[in-house]
């Protein structure tokens, strides 16, 4: 029983060895299509969890093809691991787009399609406005934007908050943030609403409205695993890891201030 036990260990440390070197050996790509913006596909080696790097390194030197079920174009490597195709017209709204490249002997495939520009987006005012904290008094009480759009199909949006301002003013100086984009995915939804933690900064903004695949939708939301939920992240390439989408934004300006 021992022996029977400790060959079933063997095999299955073995197995779980093949399969963990598998894993490893997919490239991981990153694409985002935005109609009117030059195509621009990253890959790279999958991490090691005991790496520290921020991202695994590139893989160079790939014949990366798009097509569109009419046209195939071939991208071009303009720094390591970077593949682009400077043509802006060739995403298109409503398009089906296929990425293909061979990779240690496996052809590595990818598709996704374009959905079509947010309608109707529109905010119940232009000026946010953020009550100032001073001490010995009591704060205005913040009165939130409400931005709406068009969803009949109950499909898939996310929302960019992106201060524009050269010089940025925080909304309250006791405290020092790094700035950051606020992004925020909304699901299916046809409304949002900002909170009082949204905007760290003061001056201009655009909020821009995203429509996105539900495959980036899966992608955003499996990539909480920690080395607590080991749960695999969801990609949509075929023999890789990684996530190649489209997405279609439409923009409002939003005023900031005290």
């Amino acid at each position: 029983m021992y022996l029977s036990l400790l060959l079933i260990c063997c095999y299955s440390c073995k197995k779980s060895q093949d399969v963990e070197n598998d894993y490893y050996d997919r490239p991981v790509v990153q694409a985002y299509l935005v109609p009117g913006v030059p195509i621009q596909v990253k890959v790279s080696y999958q991490k090691f969890m005991e790496d520290t790097i921020t991202h695994g390194y590139p893989i160079t030197n790939l014949n990366l093809k798009i097509s569109n079920g009419t046209d195939e174009v071939l991208l071009s490597e303009t720094s390591p691991g970077v593949y682009n195709y400077a043509d802006a017209s060739f995403v298109k709204d409503h398009q089906h787009y296929a990425l293909s490249f061979e990779y240690l002997g496996k052809t590595i495939t990818a598709e996704t399609s374009v959905p079509g520009k947010p309608t109707g987006f529109r905010v119940s005012s232009t000026t946010q406005v953020v009550p100032e904290f001073s001490f010995g008094t009591t704060p205005a009480a913040f009165i939130p934007l409400v931005f709406n759009w068009n969803n009949p199909g109950k499909e898939n949006y996310m929302m960019v908050f992106k201060n524009t301002d050269l010089y940025k003013t925080p909304t309250d100086s006791r405290f020092n943030r790094t700035y950051q984009d606020i992004e925020s995915i909304l699901g299916t939804v046809a409304t949002h609403q900002t909170q009082q933690m949204t905007f760290n900064y003061l001056g201009n903004y655009q909020v821009l409205l995203f429509h996105i695949n539900e495959e980036y939708s899966k992608a955003i939301s499996s990539s909480s695993s920690n080395s607590l939920n080991l749960t695999p992240q969801y990609t949509n390439v075929q023999n890789g890891l990684g996530i190649f989408t489209a997405m279609r934004a439409d923009t409002l300006n939003v005023l900031v201030t005290h």
